[in-house]
């Protein structure tokens, strides 16, 4: 069986992506790790096995932690926290 919403959702993920070069890295690599946090929230919601929805949960709760780190140790995020971006 094959998803063509998944392949939708690939897709306009792919186009997002490649207008958002503007975005700084730091907010970037923020905003990957939510999604991931959420994406799996919705996915482990339907696994049954406790044990497999936790393990996978934490995996992705310590992906979404190395983002955050990644995004705090750029050169110039700490500035732009103290300075927002003009929107």
């Amino acid at each position: 069986m094959h998803c063509f919403e998944l392949d939708e959702l690939a897709d306009a993920i792919t186009a997002v992506a490649e207008v958002r070069h503007r975005i700084p890295l730091d907010r970037l690599l923020r905003e990957t790790a939510l999604n991931i946090l959420i994406l799996t929230r919705i996915a482990t919601n339907r696994v049954e096995d406790d044990d497999q929805r936790d393990e996978m949960d934490a995996a992705c709760d310590r992906l979404a932690e190395l983002l955050r780190q990644a995004a705090r140790r750029l050169p110039d995020a700490a500035l732009r926290r103290m300075r927002p971006a003009a929107r």
